[in-house]
C-alpha cells in the first residue's frame, strides 16, 4: 500500500481512537498582551468555547504570564511579541522550558526581522498580524486542533481533501509543462480531479514571494509561504468561477477560470494579493513578492502554455526586478537560451571529478564574470547556465564518488529560491563546494581505513620478521600502491614506521629488571643483538644498556 493510500485508512483510526479523550476536556489558553485592547480583541473575536478552548489566564507583561503558564499549565500561549517584564521571545523561551509541550502563537506589530526569526526559532506554532484579523486566527486554532486530535481536525481533512485535489490538478499542469504537451480539458478535469471548469477566459498565474537569505530561514520561509498561499485562495476564489491554487518550486500557482472576465477586476485581485503577502514585512522586513500572469485562453486546454508563460516571466525576476509581469503585454524571447561552450562544460567536469574546490570555483568566477554583461541576459538564461554546471559538477563528482542521491533536486528547490543572478552564483559555489568536500572526507576516510587496518595488523605482528608485502597483502593492497598510500597517510614510510614501534615497545621493556637486553631484541623482533644496539642508540641516542641503567 502506498504512502498517501496507507494515510487514508491510518487517519480516521487516529481520530478516533483520540476523540474520546479530547472530547472530554477543554484546551487551556493563556493571553498576554501589554494592550488591554489586544486582549479584548483577542477574547472577543473568537467563539472559544464552541472550537472547544477555554481562555484560563490573561496578562499584560510577561512576568504575569510565566506565572499563568506555571499555574495553568495551558496548552497554548498566544503573545505579543514585545511586552514589559519578558518580552514575547523571552517568554517563549522560559514557558517552554516549564512545560516543552506547551504551543506558542506570537503576535507582532513590531517591524523588525530579528525578533520574528528567534520566536520561530522557539518553536511558535504561528503568528499573528496587528490588526488582528478573525479568520487567521480562526484558521490558527482549527489548525492546532488537527496536533490535539479534537472533531475539528476532521473538519480541517475535508478542506485539505479540496486542497489535495487543487494540488494535484496543478501537478499535472506543470507536468504537462515540463513535457511540453497539451494540457487536459474541462471533461477530464472533472472526472478525474472533481473541477467543474465552465465556458470563460481561462489563464495560469504564479506569484512568487522572495526573502533574502531564504535558505538561512527555512522553517520561516515555510511558515510565510504558508500564509501567502491562504492569502491567494482567499482572494482568487472571490475571483474565480473554478480554480485551484497550490504551492510548487517555483512559487504559488494558480489556475483561473472566469465566466465574465474583467481586466480591471483580475488586476486589482492580484494587486491585492501581492500587498497582503509584502505586508509580512513585520516578519520579513525584506519581502518581496512578483504576480506573473500567463496569457489568457478560451479553454484549460491551453493552460500549458499560459503557465510556461507565468514560469519564465518568473524566471525573469533574476534579471528584472519588476512587481508585476502580464504575458499579454509582453513578447516572450522564448528562443533566447544559453549554452555553454563544450570545451568550459569539460573544465567543469574535471574539477569535479578531481575533487579540486580552487580550481571548480575559478571555473566559476570565470563563467560568472562571462555572463554578467550580456545584455540580452534574461532569467532563463541564467537557469540554463545553472543548470548546465550543476548537470557538469554532478557528472564529474559521481565518477569520483557517491553523490547524494537528491543532490540534483536540492539544488532545483534552492534555485528557485534565490532572488537574483548573484544569488544564483553563491548556490553554486557554495552548494558544490560542500559536496567536494564531503567526497574529499569519504575518499579520506575510505584510503585511512586499510592504513588504520595495517597499523592494528604491524600492532599484533611486529614481533615477527614482518615485511611491507607481508602487511600490504593483509589489508589486500600490492605493496607499491601500499607503500605510498601509508607514506601519504601516515608521514612516514612502512620502515620507519616499524622501527619507531620496536624502539618504543623496547623502551617500555627495558625497564623490567628481569629482562636482559637480548630478551628484549628478540621480543620486540630483533634476533641480532648488534644490529638492534646500533638501531636503539641511534634512535634513542643511548646504547640499551645505558638506557637500562638510567630506569635502575
Amino acid at each position: 500500500m502506498n504512502k498517501k493510500r496507507e494515510n487514508e485508512f491510518v487517519f480516521p483510526f487516529l481520530i478516533n481512537s483520540v476523540y474520546f479523550y479530547w472530547g472530554r476536556i477543554m484546551l487551556r489558553v493563556v493571553l498576554a498582551d501589554d494592550e488591554n485592547k489586544v486582549i479584548l480583541l483577542l477574547q472577543k473575536l473568537i467563539d472559544w468555547q464552541s472550537l472547544g478552548y477555554e481562555v484560563v489566564g490573561i496578562a499584560n507583561d510577561g512576568l504575569r504570564a510565566l506565572e499563568l503558564v506555571k499555574e495553568k499549565q495551558p496548552h497554548l500561549l498566544i503573545t505579543d511579541i514585545r511586552m514589559p517584564g519578558y518580552d514575547g521571545i523571552e517568554l517563549i523561551r522560559c514557558a517552554k522550558e516549564l512545560q516543552p509541550k506547551l504551543h506558542t502563537i506570537v503576535i507582532s506589530g513590531y517591524r523588525q526581522f530579528e525578533y520574528a526569526q528567534n520566536a520561530i526559532k522557539y518553536g511558535v506554532e504561528d503568528y499573528l498580524l496587528k490588526p488582528l484579523k478573525q479568520e487567521e486566527l480562526y484558521g490558527i486554532l482549527l489548525r492546532l486542533k488537527d496536533k490535539f486530535g479534537e472533531e475539528a481536525a476532521l473538519e480541517l481533512q475535508l478542506k485539505r481533501s479540496g486542497e489535495r485535489r487543487q494540488e494535484l490538478l496543478i501537478e499535472a499542469l506543470r507536468d504537462a509543462v515540463n513535457r511540453q504537451k497539451q494540457f487536459i480539458d474541462a471533461e477530464q478535469a472533472e472526472a478525474e480531479y472533481g473541477f467543474h471548469f465552465a465556458n470563460g477566459t481561462y489563464f495560469a498565474a504564479l506569484i512568487k514571494p522572495d526573502i533574502a537569505n531564504a535558505e538561512q530561514y527555512q522553517d520561516g520561509y515555510s511558515i510565510m509561504l504558508h500564509h501567502a498561499l491562504e492569502i491567494v485562495r482567499n482572494e482568487v476564489q472571490q475571483l474565480a468561477g473554478e480554480y485551484a491554487v497550490a504551492t510548487i518550486s517555483e512559487g504559488i500557482a494558480a489556475v483561473v477560470c472566469i465566466p465574465n472576465y474583467q481586466a480591471v477586476a483580475v488586476k486589482q485581485c492580484f494587486t491585492k494579493i501581492r500587498k497582503e503577502i509584502e505586508k509580512q514585512r513585520d516578519l520579513f522586513w525584506n519581502i518581496r513578492c512578483m504576480v506573473c500572469l500567463g496569457s489568457r485562453k478560451t479553454c484549460l486546454k491551453e493552460m500549458n502554455v499560459s503557465m510556461q508563460e507565468a514560469i519564465w516571466l518568473c524566471l525573469d525576476r533574476l534579471c528584472h526586478i519588476q512587481p508585476w509581469r502580464d504575458a499579454d503585454g509582453e513578447t516572450l524571447p522564448f528562443e533566447e537560451r544559453y549554452l555553454m561552450d563544450p570545451a568550459q562544460k569539460k573544465r567543469f567536469q574535471e574539477a569535479a571529478e578531481y575533487l579540486d574546490k580552487e580550481r571548480f570555483e575559478q571555473e566559476l568566477d570565470d563563467s560568472y564574470r562571462c555572463l554578467l554583461p550580456n545584455q540580452n541576459l534574461n532569467g532563463q538564461m541564467v537557469e540554463d547556465w545553472f543548470q548546465q554546471i550543476v548537470d557538469a559538477a554532478h557528472y564529474g563528482m559521481k565518477q569520483s564518488g557517491n553523490v547524494e542521491d537528491y543532490f540534483l533536486e536540492t539544488m532545483q528547490e534552492k534555485f528557485w529560491r534565490c532572488s537574483s543572478v548573484q544569488d544564483v552564483y553563491l548556490l553554486l559555489r557554495d552548494g558544490i563546494r560542500q559536496q567536494i568536500q564531503r567526497l574529499c572526507e569519504e575518499k579520506s576516510m575510505q584510503e585511512a581505513r586499510p592504513i588504520t587496518e595495517a597499523k592494528r595488523y604491524i600492532q599484533q605482528h611486529y614481533q615477527e620478521t614482518l615485511r611491507l608485502e607481508d602487511v600490504s597483502s593483509a589489508v589486500g593492497f600490492n605493496a607499491t600502491y601500499f607503500s605510498a598510500l601509508f607514506k601519504k597517510e601516515t608521514g612516514q614510510n612502512f620502515m620507519d614506521y616499524l622501527t619507531e614501534l620496536r624502539i618504543n615497545k623496547s623502551k617500555e621493556l627495558l625497564c623490567i629488571d628481569s629482562l636482559s637486553i637480548q630478551d628484549v631484541a628478540e621480543m620486540v623482533g630483533y634476533r641480532d643483538l648488534k644490529y638492534f644496539s646500533r638501531l636503539f642508540k641511534k634512535v634513542t641516542g643511548v646504547s640499551p644498556s645505558d638506557y637500562k641503567k638510567l630506569y635502575k
